[in-house]
């Protein structure tokens, strides 16, 4: 076998053998499998009415507004050990910058002794993107918004005492803005 491949290599001239080797190369090129990074600028943002909404996980969100929750009740007096489980309503968005040209036109016909005007107004929106350190575009965002809360669980050991139970309800009401009939506490086994 090798030696057909060399006596059929030996009859071709030398740009035949080139092309061969670039056409070689080019397959590897396209056949090598390339592994995609996960970075920041290659989150996803879906249009929605003027609004756009990064794509995140809403477990990594709803992680981090327990632990926070969590290591904030673990530092107050009389609460003791906890543990807190918190539903979204929906994840949070953010909200890009829209540029809004107005054009306005008026119109004017005249027929015999009677004047008619016209006018119409156009509203095209686009939106506005920044380029980062790697030059791409990325959606300029103005402001982001947190998910709403849907309810909130918290399991303590001073959960048998109303004043406890009045002030993590306070504590929760405060934080993520929710209302008191939301929010459950239990007492800790």
């Amino acid at each position: 076998m090798r030696e057909k491949v060399f006596s059929l290599l030996k009859n071709q001239k030398k740009e035949q053998l080139v092309v061969y080797i670039l056409l070689a190369a080019l397959l590897v090129v396209l056949v090598w499998p390339v592994e995609k990074k996960n970075t920041s600028e290659d989150s996803v943002y879906e249009e929605a009415g003027g609004e756009q909404t990064e794509t995140e996980e809403p477990d990594d969100q709803v992680t981090r507004m327990e632990e926070t929750l969590t290591s904030a009740l673990l530092n107050a007096e009389g609460v003791g050990r906890v543990q807190v489980v918190i539903t979204l309503e929906s994840t949070g968005r953010k909200i890009v910058e829209k540029d809004t040209p107005d054009s306005k036109s008026t119109q004017e016909s005249v027929s015999g002794e009677n004047t008619t005007q016209g006018s119409s107004e156009s509203r095209e929106e686009t939106t506005v993107y920044e380029r980062d350190g790697n030059g791409t575009e990325i959606p300029y965002v103005i402001s982001e918004e947190y998910p709403a809360v849907r309810g909130v669980l918290v399991i303590a050991e001073g959960g048998d005492n109303p004043v406890i139970v009045k002030e993590i309800k306070e504590a929760v009401m405060a934080l993520f803005q929710v209302d008191a009939h939301k929010i459950k506490v239990m007492k800790m086994k």
